[in-house]
């Protein structure tokens, strides 16, 4: 309805016809006085317009009445507009247009548009945006900043946090879901989660790139953008762009230094049970199951002091963390040979006691123009990373707190506890302290160091005017090698063998090789522009891996795995290779700067597929129309409203390749009498496809009074079709599961952008950016619409993705504290029966609205910068209570003390007793928490120090920055004492840090 109002105000009042008239004519042309052809030239307000020759030159009648404008108007150019009174010779030239050029946006292969020419979805996000943002990973800087893109941890309690990262929804059942990141055109490996294949402990190959060293960082989300990225586009493509030189013939040195501190932010732990509070718990849970007091666990010894001791896990294993960063970047050269070099150290102490990063890192970029058509690109940047890992899991923060991470002396890690696990005798002995990681971290040897190299080489020939020819060979290398070793001292380093002592080395090599040639064609034929690209890809993809393990050694200091006892050693390899090749094509067409037409090509095969489904084909077209551009269009307040649609497909082929081939076991079992031999492993389907998913888009982008208000609005929907799924099928052929394409899923959602400028005065300016999406998932068919339950949630046909199916939680019954359910037809039940799950649509894991919102001050020399992200609406699951059940092992949260204790009670929490199943802490809608929330994320203050200052330190300029991160979160149902969706959230608490920044311009 909006959009016919605005529509309908563009058409003026039917014009009495004019008889008398005069002429303006004259050339049009650029600043270096070349003549432009096709510029649209219009008397504004009227449908009276032309276009100007292949020399520039134009025509145009006046009417005589009232006093008119002339409008001259020309892709990448400014707008001129003149007033006219008589005949006369007119001639004009026009300027570049900086805003324009500032919003060109890059699609890959060479293809890149302004946004006013897309007719596709494309977000992009400049290095100015995410420069104070912390800087140890690069898939964390986009959390809250793009429309329809989710991030989320994917492991709450590791020290090296894993993300999860959708576009526009989550589109596959077993197959990755990840977006496709690319830097510089070269595909780069991000292994299963975002984390490295083959080595135990997660380190993100994205925590390998400088975050310094990029320009910019494009999100493309519908087919218009992705189908051209076939096989691996459907989950959306990452664009990474690398900084360059600007080839002024200056020679420019910047340096940047930052510190910064970091705390766990408090109030986002879980609040857990003091030693006091514990002690309350335990005993009452252990009454109530009918045991003695003097048969209880845990008595007083010459091992432990358990009344007196009240440790705080947290404390224990979360200390002050410090982060510092140094980087030198120097630009030099001129149009012909220009040079950019960058280099970065980065070193974090992490909040998480032993666990550190430091990444060096070195980046060189050198241009050379050897002739007006030949011209070469070559980027090649080297990262080296060590990482020293302390994995705490969730156990070690529940330890119970009348335990001691050190014996009595203070300082060696406890290894064992004395107590008994008797009910009906109090009969202590020693046991195994598994419950603490204190002594892996303080004696273990637990590091990675890693060492990625991307570059590329490209080769550009400009054949005829606005003909090319590309050809970029590009590499990307990761090779990671894990060093373990666990000493007698600790658990893990205790074997059978007669010294102790373990050891593990494992190694990862993943390289990624690609090879585009390409042809690119732009050409403006008077008010028409055709755009063209016609090219070949090769990608080819090795993974191997190594593993050694040993024990038994002479001493904690000689740890290699030639040294451990010979009976101890076990060793194993693994190698993998894909290989694609695809044809790609794409056609952009505008006339007059009003319509816009894009299509796209791609036919791709994989070897990770047999020939029954090797080779897939992916298509799009996009149309847009900017209205403003319309001689009929006369909006005072709208300068720009344009819309735009596409459709088309691409796919997701991130599947194991033994699923289409199957594979066997090898190995010396009673198979062949004790001889190595084979076995099947798991069963081929040679029919097996990638997952195909269709897109379609449409969007309004609005401009209003001057563009002080701009406004994108963008509708999607992506239905994913052959969806790939594990499951068992008849026994005849295997008694494993088999990768099937089995179903159908269907993404919808809503997106808007809102920038504004809400102050602009030379002494005082305000800006607000702001982003919301919200998505619906569903699916829509399932293998003979079976479903597939979990626990907790369930794939099943018309439901949302991992919808919650849980038993509803009725409350407790107040006369005998016992908990209560309602059954499957909504009875009260007193019996937990994993029968009466049912599905929840009103308890939707999807928001009602998710994103961020920037708002930027400037005053004189300073800026600041407030940044939050929020959520509305949705639901998480999260069960951390147990109703006294395992009390005498864990520690619970505060809210269990507010148990029922009385018949007339009434209470949240059952009567707790220790080992019996009531089954109140299973799952159900008891544990369901509001994801609504929001997060002051970052707050910067920046100081412009002045010129005259600079001059005299002869600076070219400087500024200084204090940084806050993860400053504050904030959640309805957030308490000083007992957990919400704030404290569950973020289990191992949300760290806090505040740093100081200085970069200096030379």
């Amino acid at each position: 309805m909006l959009l016919c109002l605005i529509l309908a105000a563009t058409f003026p009042p039917q014009l009495k016809a004019q008889i008398a008239k005069y002429t303006v004519s004259g050339t049009v042309t650029d600043t270096k006085g070349d003549p432009l052809a096709g510029v649209f030239v219009y008397v504004k307000g009227t449908e009276n317009g032309t276009t100007t020759d292949l020399d520039g030159k134009y025509s145009i009648g006046i009417p005589v009445s009232g006093t008119p404008v002339l409008v001259f108007q020309y892709i990448g150019m400014e707008n001129q507009e003149v007033k006219i009174s008589k005949s006369q010779t007119l001639d004009i030239k026009m300027k570049g247009d900086n805003t324009l050029e500032e919003a060109v946006i890059s699609a890959g292969y060479g293809l890149a548009q302004k946004r006013s020419d897309m007719t596709g979805s494309a977000f992009q996000v400049n290095s100015e945006q995410f420069k104070t943002l912390p800087a140890s990973r690069v898939d964390n800087l986009l959390q809250g900043m793009v429309p329809g893109l989710d991030i989320q941890e994917g492991d709450y309690t590791t020290a090296r946090t894993r993300y999860s990262i959708r576009v526009r929804g989550d589109a596959s059942l077993n197959a990755s879901s990840e977006p496709l990141w690319i830097v510089d055109g070269v595909p780069i490996y991000t292994g299963t989660q975002g984390s490295l294949n083959g080595v135990s402990y997660t380190v993100s190959p994205m925590s390998f790139i400088n975050p310094d060293d990029i320009e910019s960082i494009t999100v493309l989300k519908d087919a218009a953008t992705t189908s051209i990225y076939g096989a691996d586009g459907a989950n959306g493509v990452i664009l990474i762009t690398t900084k360059q030189s600007k080839g002024d013939g200056h020679l420019h040195v910047s340096a940047s230094m930052k510190y910064g501190i970091s705390r766990v932010d408090k109030s986002t732990l879980i609040k857990l049970l003091n030693a006091e509070q514990w002690w309350t718990l335990a005993k009452t849970s252990w009454v109530n199951a009918g045991y003695d007091l003097a048969f209880f666990p845990y008595q007083d010894n010459e091992y432990n002091d358990y009344t007196t001791t009240d440790t705080n896990w947290y404390d224990v294993y979360m200390g002050t963390g410090n982060m510092r960063e140094f980087s030198i970047n120097v630009d030099s050269g001129s149009e012909k040979a220009k040079h950019y070099l960058a280099l970065n150290y980065y070193g974090e102490d992490m909040v998480r006691k032993g666990n550190d990063q430091q990444r060096f890192s070195i980046r060189d970029r050198s241009q050379f123009k050897f002739n007006k058509r030949l011209s070469l690109d070559m980027n090649l940047a080297l990262s080296y990373n060590i990482n020293n890992i302390a994995t705490v899991s969730d156990s070690y923060f529940r330890t119970i707190p009348i335990f001691s991470p050190y014996d009595l002396d203070g300082v060696t890690p406890r290894l064992y506890n004395y107590y008994s696990d008797a009910t009906d005798s109090y009969s202590p002995s020693l046991r195994k302290f598994v419950y603490s990681g204190v002594a892996n971290r303080d004696l273990s040897d637990n590091q990675q160091r890693g060492m990625q190299f991307d570059g590329n080489a490209t080769l550009t020939l400009d054949i005829i005017k606005g003909l090319k020819f590309t050809s970029m060979f590009g590499v990307n290398a990761i090779n990671a090698l894990e060093l373990l070793y666990y000493p007698k001292t600790t658990l893990d380093g205790q074997t059978s063998y007669e010294q102790d002592g373990s050891s593990r080395r494992a190694g990862v090599f993943d390289f990624t090789w690609n090879n585009i040639d390409r042809f690119n064609f732009d050409r403006t034929f008077g008010s028409h522009r055709v755009g063209a690209l016609l090219g070949i890809e090769f990608v080819n993809t090795e993974n191997r891996t190594l593993n050694a393990t040993g024990s038994g050694f002479a001493n904690d200091h000689i740890k290699e795995i030639t040294y451990s006892i010979d009976a101890s050693r076990k060793g194993s390899s693994s190698a993998t290779n894909s290989r694609s090749l695809s044809y790609l094509a794409t056609v952009n067409y505008s006339f007059a700067n009003r319509y816009y037409f894009s299509a796209s090509y791609r036919r791709q095969g994989k070897s990770g597929f047999s020939t029954y489904a090797r080779w897939g084909d992916f298509t799009s077209v996009g149309l847009s129309w900017n209205v403003h551009n319309e001689a009929f269009f006369n909006v005072p307040f709208i300068n720009r409203l344009k819309i735009k649609t596409s459709y088309g497909n691409s796919g997701n082929s991130r599947v194991d390749s033994g699923a289409a081939y199957g594979t066997y076991t090898y190995g010396s079992g009673s198979y062949y009498g004790g001889l190595m031999g084979a076995t099947q492993g798991s069963a081929p389907n040679p029919g097996l496809s990638w997952e195909t998913t269709y897109i379609t888009n449409v969007g309004l982008d609005l401009g209003l009074f001057n563009d002080r208000i701009d406004l994108q609005l963008e509708w999607y929907d992506k239905y994913t079709k052959n969806l790939l799924y594990d499951g068992r099928v008849s026994s005849i052929i295997t008694e494993g599961k088999v990768t099937r394409n089995v179903g159908e899923m269907e993404n919808q959602g809503f997106e808007i952008h809102l920038n504004t400028r809400n102050i602009d005065t030379p002494e005082f300016k305000w800006t607000t950016d702001f982003n919301g999406s919200v998505n619906r998932n569903i699916i829509r068919k399932l293998y003979k619409g079976t479903h597939t339950g979990f626990f907790d949630y369930v794939w099943m046909e018309n439901a949302s993705k991992d919808a919650w199916w849980l038993s509803r939680w009725a409350g407790v019954d107040p006369s005998t504290g016992a908990p209560m359910w309602l059954d499957a037809d909504g009875n009260v039940t007193f019996v937990f029966d994993y029968n009466n799950r049912v599905l929840l649509p009103q308890y939707s894991k999807e928001p009602n609205l998710r994103g961020g919102m920037r708002n930027i001050f400037t005053w004189r020399d300073f800026t600041f910068v407030a940044f939050f992200t929020y959520t509305l609406g949705g639901w998480d699951f999260r069960s951390y209570g147990q109703d006294g059940y395992d009390i005498i092992s864990f520690n619970t949260v505060v809210e269990e003390l507010d148990y029922w204790k009385e018949p007339g009670d009434v209470s949240n929490n059952p009567k707790p007793i220790y080992k019996e199943s009531t089954g109140a802490s299973r799952s159900s809608t008891r544990f369901l928490y509001s994801k609504t929330s929001l997060q002051l994320k970052n707050l910067v203050v920046t100081y412009n120090i002045p010129k005259s200052f600079c001059n005299k330190l002869s600076l070219s300029s400087a500024t200084a920055s204090i940084i806050g991160d993860n400053v504050y979160m904030w959640t309805p149902d957030q308490s000083r004492t007992r957990n919400s969706y704030k404290t569950m959230r973020f289990p191992g608490g949300l760290t806090r840090s505040v740093s100081a920044q200085l970069i200096l311009n030379f």
